[in-house]
């Protein structure tokens, strides 16, 4: 049993001036009271109220006790408060672990209005292609793109994210239109490490997924890296639509195989659990919804 236990009725018995008193204040039976303070003294090993059938006065060493427990009842009240706060509005610092280019889903445009709206909030963003476990890391969660979402995390479907397979016009140029993915050996590939691009292409051919092997001649873990090289006209790349549509769109990059797509992915957003789950997080992710770009969000 704690030493602060009993601290509460003994400040009531102080206040009110009796244990029945303090006993209605506190909503409990006299006997609990009375015996909850006289367990308190026991663990200190001091009395500290000297009781009759007609009066009761602190000891001396129940006035030196009263003062600090006061301030530690007080202290104590203040912690619950403060604690609570965070689950009634959004305030501290929201960390959320976020894809490499998360700024071309939408999310640096929508952080200026959701900090407008939440003053109190700070959010760290942790940028990193690889999942990352959110409970070892202290996030409260993660924006993610996966064919599927992780078992036993509690996730929330916003949209889709489709591969296309691009390169530069001046790369087309020199090295001929990719008609089909038969072709793909006679093209420079460059390929992202942390997929399975780095060895093989997936396609689907006539309604059926296929396997292309591919041999690299770039391969890096950074999907702005293949996005800079592809407009460069270092190779042919797959990268998801969200990464290279503002390029596709004013002319930087050329999608081919189209009548071929790759597999696609979801985009969610993970929470480390649902119980009691803070304003801040439920706020952010509300917030950025309305900011995903028509093409990830239309097949949420």
């Amino acid at each position: 049993m704690s030493d602060f236990s009993g601290m509460d009725q003994f400040i009531a018995v102080v206040e009110e001036g009796s244990i029945t008193a303090a006993a209605r204040r506190l909503g409990l039976s006299k006997s609990f009271v009375s015996e909850t303070v006289k367990a308190l003294e026991e663990r200190l090993g001091v009395r500290l109220l000297d009781r009759t059938t007609r009066r009761q006065r602190l000891t001396e060493a129940g006035e030196a006790f009263y003062g600090r427990a006061v301030r530690a009842a007080s202290e104590a009240a203040s912690a619950i408060n403060e604690a609570q706060r965070f689950q009634s509005q959004p305030v501290g610092r929201l960390r959320v672990a976020v894809v490499e280019s998360y700024h071309r889903f939408g999310l640096s445009g929508a952080l200026s209005s959701f900090l407008d709206a939440n003053p109190s909030l700070m959010v760290e963003l942790v940028e990193s292609n690889e999942a990352v476990d959110l409970i070892a890391s202290g996030m409260d969660l993660a924006i993610r793109v996966s064919p599927e979402p992780d078992p036993g995390l509690i996730v929330r479907r916003l949209g889709v994210s489709r591969v296309f397979a691009v390169a530069a016009p001046a790369y087309f140029q020199k090295a001929g239109v990719l008609q089909t993915p038969s072709d793909l050996s006679a093209h420079r590939i460059l390929s992202f490490a942390s997929l399975n691009y780095a060895r093989e292409w997936r396609l689907t051919v006539e309604g059926r997924p296929m396997t292309f092997p591919v041999s690299p001649a770039v391969v890096t873990n950074s999907s702005e890296s293949l996005r800079a090289m592809a407009i460069a006209g270092a190779g042919l790349t797959a990268l998801p639509e969200w990464s290279v549509a503002g390029a596709i769109a004013d002319g930087r990059l050329v999608r081919c195989l189209a009548d071929y797509p790759m597999p696609e992915s979801g985009v969610y957003a993970v929470y480390p659990s649902n119980r009691l789950m803070t304003p801040k997080v439920r706020a952010f992710v509300e917030h950025i919804i309305p900011h995903l770009p028509p093409y990830v969000a239309a097949q949420a």
